[in-house]
């Protein structure tokens, strides 16, 4: 007779955070000419210096001297703070002692060789050179300078043949140079003008805006061109990309059990503007992507979008897949050049629109699309005055709106005005699960740039596996409530808050942000959006 059977014991395995982590990593993939992916805070911070932005912030940074800059963080109570991450200056102060020492040995040899003629000659050429050294500092953007510089060639050439007109010429008579000669100048006068506005509206008039918004912003081009210098140098050691995971859990009044699978990226520079004709450039930069979990099921998928968000039912969610084609619990993620918004889905997204908050700067792209409305209006080029007179009639009531500029082509299709772009194609760097990125869908970031922003050159992190690291215990600089990038004088051109806190209110009071405390509520809210763009395509 045998002995009685053992009970049987069901063991649940719980997984810590970490492994809850890895198992629904996301995978990013990014655009071609993308300069900048998540990195670690600490080499970022060791580059960067500390600046107060008001009263409260001056008292803090007096009672912390001589501490390192990361472990000063979590002691600052106020958010009147901002970071620098590139100190040096814009040119260095070699330059100018090499400018003043030739200028100085060719004066010697212009006067050397022909007095004073030849001085004044060298006088010409140092100035020259000093206003090619200021404008590699100045904010305004290389590549508008040398089309500023050609259009400028261009009117001069048309001008030049006034003074022959204005003087009298023995080998020429009045009746041949008056008859003759001057409707042939009038004529390639008329024809010249109309080719160097062209040559304006298409070369120099769409970057305009990023010439205005780059004056008034501190994270010009040649700040942004600097920031990623510094960042290559920071890859060398730091070969890898850092996500900083999070799990934060909550119990809903129906008595469901919620998991919010926060992973937070950290960007060096936001570059938008450069790299896409964006809105905004900064330093800096905090975006995040979140799995919710309900009663331990995958739910739903969000994602960070210029301070808002996006939201996915977890069964719509593209997730990538095994090298048997069998999908993994992996979300897909498509990152957009320079502003690093995340997507589910190849994305291109053409409108002044795109970032909400940024008024001032859609107003600029509104007046750059009216100077080339007007332009096409009064062109004597008949095909585009008809575009342009089209629109008016059949659209009298939006002809002259946002709406309109993103809609507007040519003849030949090609979009008239040059508005911000949301290129998030996947067609570059791909960071994560490695599956099969074959069967993953991207598009081509270079049909929309123009070739300066296409190829310009970039530098990967060596590895192509995410490094996770833990916001439990939370580290001293997830307490900083100050900005991760300069303070501009415009609130879009500054540095971002980090993972944790929201921008200060209008009496100065920094709060958690509601995706990190109240990520439930987050969840609703874009639920609630969801739900309502679900209706208007029904």
């Amino acid at each position: 007779m045998g002995g009685e059977h053992p009970p049987i014991r069901f063991i649940i395995y719980l997984m810590d955070d970490s492994e809850l982590l890895k198992k629904y990593e996301p995978v990013l993939r990014f655009a071609k000419s993308e300069r900048f992916f998540p990195m670690a805070v600490e080499p970022y911070l060791e580059k960067c210096t500390i600046f107060p932005s008001g009263p409260q912030g001056v008292v803090g940074l007096l009672s912390h001297p001589n501490e390192p800059l990361a472990a000063r963080l979590g002691k600052l109570e106020s958010g009147e703070y901002f970071l620098r991450f590139v100190n040096e200056p814009l040119i260095d102060s070699d330059v100018w002692v090499w400018w003043g020492i030739s200028s100085a040995l060719l004066s010697g040899a212009g006067w050397f060789i022909s007095g004073w003629r030849g001085v004044e000659l060298a006088a010409l050429l140092a100035l020259i050179a000093a206003f090619i050294i200021f404008i590699q500092a100045s904010p305004i953007r290389l590549r508008f300078f040398p089309a500023a510089l050609a259009a400028l060639f261009f009117f001069l050439l048309q001008a030049a043949p006034i003074l022959f007109f204005l003087r009298p010429h023995a080998f020429v008579s009045a009746q041949i140079e008056y008859l003759v000669l001057l409707p042939i100048y009038l004529f390639a006068l008329f024809y010249l003008s109309v080719r160097a506005m062209k040559f304006i509206f298409d070369n120099i008039i769409p970057e305009a805006p990023g010439v205005v918004m780059d004056m008034l912003s501190r994270a010009t081009e040649t700040v942004a061109r600097k920031a990623f210098y510094q960042y290559a140098e920071i890859l060398e050691n730091e070969p890898q990309p850092v996500y900083y995971g999070r799990v934060a859990r909550w119990q809903d009044v129906e008595g469901n059990d919620w998991k919010s699978l926060q992973y937070h990226f950290f960007y060096a520079f936001n570059d938008w503007r450069l790299a896409a004709n964006g809105i905004n450039h900064h330093e800096g930069d905090w975006e995040m992507v979140a799995v919710y979990l309900k009663n331990h099921e995958p739910y739903s998928l969000l994602l960070s979008q210029h301070g808002t968000g996006a939201m996915e039912l977890w069964q719509d969610v593209q997730c990538v897949k095994d090298k048997d084609g069998k999908e993994t619990t992996h979300p897909l993620i498509y990152v957009a050049l320079g502003s690093h918004a995340n997507y589910s889905r190849p994305e291109v997204i053409r409108s002044a629109s795109l970032f909400q908050e940024g008024l001032f700067q859609r107003f600029i792209y509104w007046v750059d699309g009216l100077i080339h409305f007007l332009f096409m209006l009064f062109n004597p080029s008949e095909k585009e005055r008809q575009i342009a007179l089209h629109e008016l009639t059949t659209h009298p009531a939006t002809a002259l709106t946002e709406e309109s500029f993103e809609k507007l082509r040519d003849e030949r299709d090609h979009y008239m005005v040059s508005l911000p772009m949301e290129i998030a194609t996947g067609d570059g760097f791909r960071i994560g699960y490695k599956g099969n990125p074959r069967s993953e869908k991207i598009g081509r970031s270079s049909s929309y740039l123009k070739r300066v922003m296409s190829d310009r050159k970039v530098v990967h992190p060596r590895s192509r596996e995410w490094k996770q690291v833990l916001l439990s215990p939370e580290p001293d600089w997830v307490h900083y409530k100050g900005l991760w990038g300069v303070k501009s004088l415009l609130k879009d051109e500054s540095g971002p808050p980090g993972p944790k806190w929201d921008r200060p209110d209008k009496l100065f009071a920094v709060y958690p942000r509601k995706r990190w405390e109240k990520s439930l509520e987050w969840l609703k809210e874009l639920e609630n959006i969801l739900m309502s763009k679900n209706k208007k395509k029904t």
